[in-house]
């Protein structure tokens, strides 16, 4: 009994510690197709390609597709706005959409 205590004492203290806290950024960059454009994917997928501070590009794949032939399909749409949260899902970055605009509108 002594050590269940112990073991449901331990789980209390540190499932916070594991949880990640979610939070909501906006990116700006290159909405491009995943599988059309980049050859990243086997189907059609929302991918958004940022500028790092040092000068790489860093792909983020969309978790849904939004706005797709909108911005996405049949080329690139320069200077688009994502608002998401961003997670690492089997090493790729990802982005769960919230929202996606041109910059200016």
């Amino acid at each position: 009994m002594k050590k269940l205590m112990i073991l449901v004492a331990s789980l209390a203290f540190s499932l916070p510690l594991l949880a990640e806290e979610k939070k909501t950024v906006t990116l700006e960059g290159t909405g491009l197709c995943a599988k059309c454009s980049l050859s990243e994917t086997d189907s059609c997928t929302n991918a958004l390609q940022v500028k790092g501070k040092d000068g790489k590009i860093m792909t983020y794949l969309f978790t849904e597709n939004m706005a797709h032939g909108e911005y996405f399909c049949g080329g690139k749409t320069e200077n688009l706005l994502v608002t998401g949260v961003v997670k690492k899902e089997d090493g790729k970055l990802m982005i769960v959409p919230a929202a996606v605009k041109e910059k200016g509108s």
